[in-house]
């Protein structure tokens, strides 16, 4: 199986693909920020093809698609990169067979909310299909093509994917949900700024020592598909933008604990960009693995938090911390975090 951790801006977005049978697998775990499709070129000013275009053009090439698209949740550096995408190609959907989305008419079907206003997520820019007006429901537009059924993904879900892989969804629960729906329009962009810019001048060991964890009350975050993938009894944790609590209770249910039976995995995709509130010591203390991942570029919310990165290396003193954007480990790590943590190391994602 081969994992790559599209640069996706300040988003996610994951490839994951593999070989069954003579069968050629591909699954996309979010499409990041519109950028991860397209961008203008600062330099030239030239629109440049991002990851994702990149992505989809070699399928394309190879007469693949893409089997499963997960959209973990609607928040735009997960989702835009793949509105982009179906707004600049109306043959975009032809390239898909299966889409998983909790969309907030299917979470208010699953909870039978009759009260809740949501929004349903649209085009935002306009679109070359000939089908499709701006501002058209994305979510009709993927029923309509067959490839979303609106089945709720959930908390305590098993699923045995076409019998290659299995999913353990570990977020999110009905509270989450409820609280998503209730809070629909009131998400204030300022509460996302979860990290101060001078936290990377300190030490991981300083760090450490006034360590203070407070976890994220985003709705949003919280209404994050997580789950453990698992491949050939090779499982991989993917956290999208989740709350630790809610991973360390489905984790708990499972009968994990911190003593003598971690959950044991090939790679941990860190939540949320790396951010303070989005990662627990007692989440790190219930996870054995040496691979860490962090998805961002770090040009919003000074994601990720360095402090997050003193936990995994207080939990895990000779952890392999994985950067889909290596430039940020110069500005992240110092010489005395080298010397005070020898055995930990900092790599870039091409190289996993």
């Amino acid at each position: 199986m081969k994992i790559k951790f599209l640069q996706a801006f300040n988003g996610d977005s994951i490839w994951i693909s593999f070989t069954e049978g003579e069968e050629h697998v591909n699954i996309l775990i979010d499409g990041g920020t519109s950028t991860t499709y397209s961008y203008k070129d600062k330099k030239d000013g030239k629109i440049k093809p991002g990851d994702l275009k990149v992505i989809i053009e070699e399928l394309k090439t190879k007469n693949q698609k893409l089997d499963l698209v997960i959209l973990t949740h609607i928040d735009d550096d997960h989702i835009d990169g793949f509105l982009k995408w179906f707004s600049n190609d109306e043959l975009a959907v032809q390239s898909i067979k299966e889409v998983w989305f909790n969309s907030g008419r299917v979470i208010k079907t699953y909870l039978n909310d009759m009260e809740s206003e949501i929004e349903s997520l649209k085009f935002k820019e306009k679109t070359t299909l000939t089908s499709v007006k701006q501002g058209v429901d994305f979510e009709n537009y993927i029923k309509d093509k067959n490839v979303w059924n609106e089945k709720i993904i959930k908390q305590g879900d098993v699923i045995n994917w076409n019998n290659m892989v299995s999913f353990q969804i570990l977020s999110p629960g009905k509270e989450k949900m409820e609280k998503l729906l209730k809070e629909w329009k009131n998400k204030a962009p300022e509460s996302l700024d979860t990290s101060r810019k001078e936290d990377y001048k300190k030490t991981l060991k300083k760090l450490i020592e006034e360590d203070v964890f407070e976890e994220d009350n985003d709705p949003y975050n919280g209404s994050s598909i997580a789950f453990i993938l698992t491949k050939d009894r090779t499982n991989y944790l993917f956290l999208g933008d989740s709350h630790p609590s809610e991973i360390i209770t489905e984790l708990n249910k499972l009968e994990y604990n911190h003593d003598d039976n971690k959950l044991v995995v090939e790679l941990f995709k860190v939540s949320h960009h790396g951010s303070q509130k989005n990662t627990s010591t007692e989440l790190l203390n219930l996870i054995d693995t040496s691979k860490y991942i962090i998805s961002t570029n770090g040009d919003l919310h000074y994601h990720p938090d360095k402090s997050t990165i003193g936990r995994i290396v207080a939990a895990n003193p000779k952890a392999k911390i994985y950067f889909n954007y290596p430039n940020l480990i110069s500005k992240l790590i110092l010489e005395e975090d080298r010397t005070e943590f020898p055995d930990v190391e900092f790599l870039e994602t091409e190289s996993l």
